[in-house]
């Protein structure tokens, strides 16, 4: 069954983020991920804490893959640059 990762995030440093975005899918799709949506928050329906700018959802086959991108070799060095680009929530959703 698939499994999700979803993101909510603000961008810190625009050059920064940009420079990863390539890197970044070029991982995703290597480790069997694809992205489903990224966009702006259009609003919040509920909740008493504000999203994030901008929310992305990622698809992989199964959470093993899921959580294999985010632990693997070609992804730490992507997720440790990130931390300067941008400001971001993350978890993921397995549909089994």
């Amino acid at each position: 069954m698939p499994a999700y990762v979803h993101v909510n995030l603000r961008i810190i440093d625009a050059a920064k983020q940009a420079a990863l975005a390539p890197r970044f899918q070029a991982a995703l799709q290597e480790a069997g991920g694809r992205i489903l949506h990224f966009g702006q928050v259009a609003t919040a329906l509920e909740g008493e804490v504000a999203p994030l700018p901008f929310a992305g959802i990622f698809e992989f086959p199964t959470l093993a893959q899921a959580l294999a991108f985010y632990d693997s070799e070609q992804y730490a060095p992507i997720k440790l640059e990130r931390q300067d680009a941008q400001q971001a929530r993350m978890f993921v959703v397995d549909a089994a």
